[in-house]
């Protein structure tokens, strides 16, 4: 019981960590690429592609529709991580601490 605990408590402490703070305003899920530019300013680099998407409607009809992701890298200073921001056409969708093949983006 206590590991569950624990597990949850890490949960909770975790997902408030990750939350990235530019000066003293925290930048959130769902926020506009403008949103995020004001409190942040512009990202070390930037990667934007394109890709169609499909969604079934019914047994018998899909639609497909293209969408624009970008993807911001930010780097604050030698002491604090990484971060890459998910836009999905233009909406902060996920923040993610970048993994060792990105480290020769800074």
């Amino acid at each position: 019981m206590r590991h569950l605990w624990l597990g949850l408590l890490a949960l909770l402490v975790g997902s408030e960590a990750l939350a990235m703070r530019c000066g003293k305003q925290l930048i959130a899920n769902g926020m506009n690429r403008i949103q995020v530019l004001e409190r942040c300013g512009e990202p070390d680099d930037r990667n934007r592609r394109f890709e169609i998407v499909h969604r079934r409607i019914n047994k018998l009809e899909t639609v497909s529709r293209e969408i624009e992701i970008e993807e911001w890298y930010y780097q604050r200073g030698s002491r604090d991580l990484a971060r890459r921001l998910v836009f999905i056409d233009g909406r902060m969708v996920r923040e993610e601490i970048p993994g060792p093949s990105d480290v020769n983006r800074f």
